[in-house]
């Protein structure tokens, strides 16, 4: 059984307990086909921002959103 203290304010989202969202930037160098792993983020701005510098330096890179897709690389 699932409890909430509903002596607080407050809501708590739960979509897949067993899943933490988050945000991986992927580049590409060179004349390379393949995508490589460069960081992972928790929130989508952070990784925006990695993207637009690294694509600024003339590196193709870009995001991928790992809600439903835990194990995209």
């Amino acid at each position: 059984m699932i409890r909430f203290d509903t002596s607080q304010t407050g809501v708590a989202l739960v979509s897949n307990p067993g899943l933490v969202r988050n945000f991986r930037v992927q580049v590409r160098e060179g004349g390379s086909r393949d995508w490589r792993m460069h960081s992972t983020f928790r929130h989508r701005t952070q990784a925006e921002s990695c993207v637009v510098a690294l694509q600024t330096n003339g590196i193709s890179a870009r995001l991928v959103d790992c809600d439903r897709c835990p194990t995209a690389i």
